[in-house]
Protein backbone atom coordinates (compact mmCIF):
# COMPACT_ATOMS: atom_id res chain seq x y z
CA UNK A 1 0.00 0.00 0.00
CA UNK A 2 1.30 3.32 -0.73
CA UNK A 3 2.40 5.79 1.75
CA UNK A 4 -0.46 8.72 2.38
CA UNK A 5 1.79 12.69 2.02
CA UNK A 6 1.41 13.14 5.63
CA UNK A 7 3.39 9.71 6.28
CA UNK A 8 5.71 10.27 3.53
CA UNK A 9 6.73 13.41 5.14
CA UNK A 10 6.94 11.50 8.51
CA UNK A 11 9.30 9.36 7.01
CA UNK A 12 11.36 11.88 5.27
CA UNK A 13 11.07 14.51 8.21
CA UNK A 14 12.81 11.17 10.56
CA UNK A 15 15.17 10.37 7.63
CA UNK A 16 17.21 14.28 7.51
CA UNK A 17 16.68 14.43 11.10
CA UNK A 18 17.76 11.20 12.46
CA UNK A 19 20.93 11.40 9.55
CA UNK A 20 21.64 15.14 11.52
CA UNK A 21 21.99 13.85 14.41
CA UNK A 22 23.44 10.45 14.19
CA UNK A 23 26.50 12.73 12.25
CA UNK A 24 26.98 14.41 15.39
CA UNK A 25 27.19 11.27 17.84
CA UNK A 26 24.30 11.93 19.22
CA UNK A 27 21.03 9.98 20.18
CA UNK A 28 17.32 10.86 19.05
CA UNK A 29 14.54 10.52 21.20
CA UNK A 30 11.32 10.66 19.65
CA UNK A 31 8.89 12.30 21.19
CA UNK A 32 5.98 10.72 20.96
CA UNK A 33 3.12 12.35 23.72
CA UNK A 34 1.38 13.67 21.97
CA UNK A 35 1.78 11.42 18.23
CA UNK A 36 -1.38 9.05 17.40
CA UNK A 37 0.02 5.24 17.57
CA UNK A 38 -0.06 5.53 13.23
CA UNK A 39 2.66 8.10 13.60
CA UNK A 40 4.51 5.70 16.40
CA UNK A 41 4.37 2.23 14.09
CA UNK A 42 5.81 5.03 10.77
CA UNK A 43 8.74 5.86 12.64
CA UNK A 44 9.39 2.18 14.02
CA UNK A 45 9.14 1.12 10.23
CA UNK A 46 11.56 3.47 9.23
CA UNK A 47 14.05 2.61 12.04
CA UNK A 48 13.56 4.40 15.56
CA UNK A 49 13.18 2.48 18.52
CA UNK A 50 13.74 5.05 21.18
CA UNK A 51 10.89 7.13 21.78
CA UNK A 52 9.65 9.17 24.89
CA UNK A 53 6.53 9.94 26.78
CA UNK A 54 6.03 12.24 29.88
CA UNK A 55 2.85 10.49 31.21
CA UNK A 56 2.96 6.86 33.08
CA UNK A 57 0.17 5.45 31.67
CA UNK A 58 1.21 5.79 27.86
CA UNK A 59 4.44 4.97 28.76
CA UNK A 60 3.09 1.56 29.78
CA UNK A 61 0.66 1.21 27.73
CA UNK A 62 3.45 1.85 24.72
CA UNK A 63 5.75 -0.24 25.82
CA UNK A 64 3.77 -3.61 25.92
CA UNK A 65 2.53 -2.53 22.29
CA UNK A 66 5.90 -2.13 20.87
CA UNK A 67 8.44 -3.86 23.58
CA UNK A 68 11.24 -4.23 21.32
CA UNK A 69 11.41 -0.19 21.45
CA UNK A 70 12.94 2.04 24.32
CA UNK A 71 10.62 4.14 25.71
CA UNK A 72 12.09 6.87 28.04
CA UNK A 73 10.19 8.87 30.69
CA UNK A 74 11.02 12.29 30.30
CA UNK A 75 7.41 14.12 32.51
CA UNK A 76 6.93 14.58 36.05
CA UNK A 77 5.94 11.17 37.98
CA UNK A 78 4.11 10.71 41.00
CA UNK A 79 4.80 8.19 43.77
CA UNK A 80 1.74 6.83 42.98
CA UNK A 81 2.53 6.12 39.32
CA UNK A 82 5.71 4.95 39.89
CA UNK A 83 5.20 1.23 39.44
CA UNK A 84 5.14 2.36 35.51
CA UNK A 85 8.56 3.90 35.54
CA UNK A 86 10.13 1.10 37.52
CA UNK A 87 8.38 -1.56 35.37
CA UNK A 88 8.64 -0.24 31.75
CA UNK A 89 10.79 2.70 31.34
CA UNK A 90 14.32 2.16 29.58
CA UNK A 91 15.54 5.33 31.15
CA UNK A 92 14.18 7.73 33.73
CA UNK A 93 14.91 11.43 32.47
CA UNK A 94 13.06 13.74 34.84
CA UNK A 95 14.10 12.31 38.54
CA UNK A 96 14.30 15.70 41.06
CA UNK A 97 13.74 13.78 44.67
CA UNK A 98 14.30 11.13 46.34
CA UNK A 99 11.45 9.79 47.67
CA UNK A 100 10.27 9.58 43.92
CA UNK A 101 13.40 7.68 42.88
CA UNK A 102 13.23 5.20 45.89
CA UNK A 103 9.45 4.57 45.26
CA UNK A 104 10.22 3.68 40.83
CA UNK A 105 13.02 1.59 42.63
CA UNK A 106 10.90 -0.64 43.81
CA UNK A 107 9.41 -1.51 41.11
CA UNK A 108 12.24 -2.33 38.75
CA UNK A 109 12.56 -5.83 39.58
CA UNK A 110 15.82 -7.70 39.12
CA UNK A 111 16.95 -5.13 36.60
CA UNK A 112 18.74 -1.23 36.53
CA UNK A 113 17.03 1.52 35.89
CA UNK A 114 19.20 4.26 34.01
CA UNK A 115 18.57 7.79 35.70
CA UNK A 116 18.74 11.38 35.02
CA UNK A 117 18.69 14.17 37.74
CA UNK A 118 16.43 16.28 35.77
CA UNK A 119 17.67 20.43 36.30
CA UNK A 120 16.19 23.66 36.46
CA UNK A 121 18.68 25.15 35.03
CA UNK A 122 16.55 28.77 34.31
CA UNK A 123 15.62 28.39 37.79
CA UNK A 124 11.65 28.67 36.37
CA UNK A 125 9.10 28.43 39.44
CA UNK A 126 6.88 26.52 37.02
CA UNK A 127 8.85 24.20 35.72
CA UNK A 128 10.22 20.47 37.15
CA UNK A 129 13.68 19.89 38.79
CA UNK A 130 16.22 20.81 41.00
CA UNK A 131 18.23 23.47 40.96
CA UNK A 132 21.98 23.46 40.16
CA UNK A 133 23.16 23.54 43.89
CA UNK A 134 20.91 20.89 44.61
CA UNK A 135 21.69 18.34 41.99
CA UNK A 136 24.94 17.28 43.97
CA UNK A 137 23.08 16.44 47.22
CA UNK A 138 20.45 14.15 45.22
CA UNK A 139 23.28 12.64 42.73
CA UNK A 140 25.23 11.87 45.65
CA UNK A 141 21.68 10.05 47.49
CA UNK A 142 20.74 8.34 44.04
CA UNK A 143 24.10 6.45 43.98
CA UNK A 144 22.70 4.39 47.09
CA UNK A 145 19.27 3.45 46.03
CA UNK A 146 19.53 -0.28 44.77
CA UNK A 147 17.72 -0.71 41.19
CA UNK A 148 18.92 2.83 40.09
CA UNK A 149 21.41 3.71 38.35
CA UNK A 150 22.70 7.37 38.24
CA UNK A 151 23.55 8.04 34.28
CA UNK A 152 23.43 11.86 34.07
CA UNK A 153 21.61 14.68 33.86
CA UNK A 154 18.63 16.39 32.18
CA UNK A 155 17.10 19.78 31.34
CA UNK A 156 15.40 22.18 29.61
CA UNK A 157 16.39 25.75 28.23
CA UNK A 158 14.83 28.73 28.93
CA UNK A 159 12.69 30.45 26.78
CA UNK A 160 14.08 33.66 24.78
CA UNK A 161 17.63 34.29 25.57
CA UNK A 162 20.52 32.26 27.15
CA UNK A 163 19.53 28.79 25.71
CA UNK A 164 23.84 28.67 25.01
CA UNK A 165 24.77 29.50 28.38
CA UNK A 166 21.99 27.27 29.59
CA UNK A 167 23.60 24.57 27.76
CA UNK A 168 27.26 25.24 28.66
CA UNK A 169 25.96 25.19 32.76
CA UNK A 170 24.45 21.76 32.28
CA UNK A 171 27.65 20.72 30.65
CA UNK A 172 29.69 21.92 33.51
CA UNK A 173 27.57 20.72 36.22
CA UNK A 174 27.67 16.71 34.39
CA UNK A 175 31.67 17.27 34.07
CA UNK A 176 31.90 18.34 37.91
CA UNK A 177 29.09 15.73 39.01
CA UNK A 178 30.81 13.01 37.37
CA UNK A 179 34.30 13.72 36.93
CA UNK A 180 35.80 10.09 36.41
CA UNK A 181 33.37 8.14 37.67
CA UNK A 182 31.13 7.32 34.61
CA UNK A 183 28.38 4.93 34.67
CA UNK A 184 28.68 1.29 32.72
CA UNK A 185 27.73 3.19 29.43
CA UNK A 186 31.37 4.47 29.46
CA UNK A 187 30.17 8.56 29.36
CA UNK A 188 27.50 10.68 31.60
CA UNK A 189 24.54 11.67 29.21
CA UNK A 190 22.94 14.96 29.01
CA UNK A 191 19.49 14.94 27.88
CA UNK A 192 18.89 18.73 26.28
CA UNK A 193 17.90 20.05 23.43
CA UNK A 194 14.31 19.64 22.30
CA UNK A 195 12.52 21.21 18.97
CA UNK A 196 13.24 24.66 18.75
CA UNK A 197 17.20 24.79 20.24
CA UNK A 198 18.29 21.01 19.49
CA UNK A 199 21.12 22.25 17.37
CA UNK A 200 22.42 24.24 20.07
CA UNK A 201 22.56 21.42 22.10
CA UNK A 202 24.23 19.27 20.01
CA UNK A 203 26.72 21.93 19.99
CA UNK A 204 27.13 22.69 23.31
CA UNK A 205 27.89 18.71 24.11
CA UNK A 206 24.15 17.17 24.30
CA UNK A 207 24.33 13.12 24.46
CA UNK A 208 20.74 12.97 23.64
CA UNK A 209 18.30 15.31 21.87
CA UNK A 210 14.13 15.25 22.29
CA UNK A 211 12.52 16.09 19.19
CA UNK A 212 8.72 16.33 18.86
CA UNK A 213 6.87 18.90 17.17
CA UNK A 214 10.12 19.46 14.84
CA UNK A 215 9.54 15.52 13.71
CA UNK A 216 6.39 14.72 13.85
CA UNK A 217 4.76 17.64 12.64
CA UNK A 218 1.34 17.50 11.44
CA UNK A 219 1.13 14.15 13.45
CA UNK A 220 1.62 16.12 17.04
CA UNK A 221 -1.71 16.29 17.98
CA UNK A 222 -1.35 18.45 20.89
CA UNK A 223 -4.52 20.17 22.05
Amino acid sequence: MPLTVNTQQLVQRYQQLSHEVKAAGVSMLAVSKYAPDEAVQTLIDAGQVQFAESRPQQLRDRSNRWPVCEWHMIGPVQKNKAKYIGRHAAMWHSCDNLETARAVARHVGGRILPVLIQVNIARAPGQHGVSPDAAPALAEALTDVQGLQLAGLMCMAPRGDGVRQAFQTVRRLRDTLFGGSLPESGRAELSMGMSGDFRIAVQEGATMVRLGSVLFGDWDIRK
